[in-house]
């Protein structure tokens, strides 16, 4: 070979040797990274429990949340309104049962799938009970519901003691706004169907039963891996989570009306507040049965003219009660300030009703408020009002009396239109 081609040579790059990917080349790199099967197994421990952690503070906030709505929903600006006003968003009463059942049970898949999934893996685990203990203690969940303390089942600040507490609390909360709900759909609306409540209420037991069974069992099998001991929810923390349920239910002041003997509230001097609404002794008693024209609005009468018939619905009440005083039934509350019930004119001939079966009695029923602003055409009959006074209403249509003389929008209808 000349000196030139050696030289040439000399100059020429080399090519790369091509790589090969062979099954001993990728068994060398998995030896130099040492990758082994319980590192993976201790990977998944750790993102069972944090995925555990992040399902417990969403059933907190749920929690937090049901009690924020639980009290807006008591504010006087929401208690005659089918909507809970949020700023200046509306979110519908009747969504928020069926929301916090549906969150409730979806809770509870998470979270039984999660324990689930936890207690697999500490069945197949080979990772050394030593490592896993540790690995339990360095990523609790936010609750420490694994902490051995959970043994002590008369405890109260034990993880599962609180996690039983923080649901009977949701639940508590989620009954309780059912129930406001409905009794505010009877004070605005007169309608309600008991069918309806008692159907849901079954769903929320029925989400309860589901949640117990579906994440009881794996709990208890996550105990028995840690601490070989069987874990016993006892009768101690179920009681306090039907304790939390029954407390915050009482809590809600719905149904507890006591302004004096026999629940009666008057005979009192009263306002009226619309034509629905009377003021009597520092409380609003909504009329039970009638939905009267609103204060703004507007009818047409005979002669096609607008006039004010929420004003005259106003004013025909406040005559009918400015010479007379009342005595009235509350049914139940609709907030602290605010009741709804059946309202009758005190008359000088007459004594007043000193019972509540004297003042459902049938001698007493001509002096009602709300048959008498139905008979003079202010009102309108719903709900049960409709089998109560629906022949006043009658003769009222008959005789165009008030509205029925010319034309007018329902007041449903107008509240609606005016939101």
């Amino acid at each position: 070979m000349s000196t030139q081609e050696t030289a040439a040579g000399a100059d020429t790059p080399h090519a790369p040797p091509q790589a090969t990917t062979t099954p001993d080349v990728i068994a060398e790199a998995m030896d130099e990274v040492q990758l082994s099967p319980l590192s993976i197994q201790a990977a998944a421990l750790v993102r069972s429990m944090e995925a555990l952690s992040n399902i417990f503070w969403i059933s907190l906030g749920g929690t937090v949340l049901t009690i924020f709505f639980a009290g807006l929903n008591q504010l006087n600006v929401n208690a005659n309104s089918d909507y809970i006003a949020l700023g200046e968003y509306q979110v519908p009463k009747a969504t928020l049962p069926v929301a916090a059942a549906t969150f409730a049970l979806f809770a509870f898949w998470m979270t039984a799938n999660r324990l689930t999934m936890l207690a697999y893996v500490l069945d197949t685990t080979r990772l050394p009970r030593s490592m896993v203990h540790e690995i339990f203690h360095l990523n609790p969940p936010v609750l420490h519901v694994f902490d051995r303390t959970n043994l002590n089942i008369w405890s109260p600040f034990t993880g599962v003691a609180v996690l039983l507490l923080n649901w009977g609390i949701f639940f508590g909360n989620a009954v309780a706004l059912t129930g406001s709900v409905a009794a505010q759909q009877i004070a605005v609306f007169a309608a309600f169907n008991w069918e309806l409540l008692i159907g849901f209420l079954l769903v929320i037991l029925l989400v309860i039963v589901y949640g117990v069974r579906g994440v009881v069992p794996p709990l208890k099998r996550i105990f028995e891996h840690l601490h070989e001991q069987p874990l016993a929810i006892g009768w101690p923390r179920w009681s306090l989570a039907v304790i939390a349920i029954v407390a915050v239910v009482m809590a809600n002041d719905q149904f507890d009306v006591d302004d004096g003997p026999d629940n009666l509230i008057g005979p009192a001097i009263a306002n009226a507040v619309d034509g629905e609404t009377l003021l009597v002794n520092g409380l609003e008693i909504n009329l039970f049965g009638i939905d009267a024209m609103e204060r703004d609005q507007i009818c047409q009468n005979m002669a096609g003219e607008d006039y004010p018939c929420g004003r005259t619905a106003v004013m025909a009440l406040q005559k009918l009660i400015e010479t007379h005083q009342v005595v009235c039934l509350p049914f139940f509350a609709v907030n602290a300030t605010r009741v709804v019930g059946a309202c009758e004119l005190v008359t000088p001939n007459e004594p007043p009703p000193k019972t509540p079966d004297d003042f459902l009695s049938e001698a007493y029923q001509p002096n009602s408020l709300s048959r008498i602003m139905v008979e003079q055409g202010h009102a309108l009959t719903v709900g049960y009002g409709r089998e109560l006074f629906g022949e006043e209403q009658r003769q009222a249509q008959v005789l165009r009396a008030g509205v029925w003389s010319g034309s007018f929008e329902p007041p449903a209808s107008w509240r609606a239109r005016m939101q």
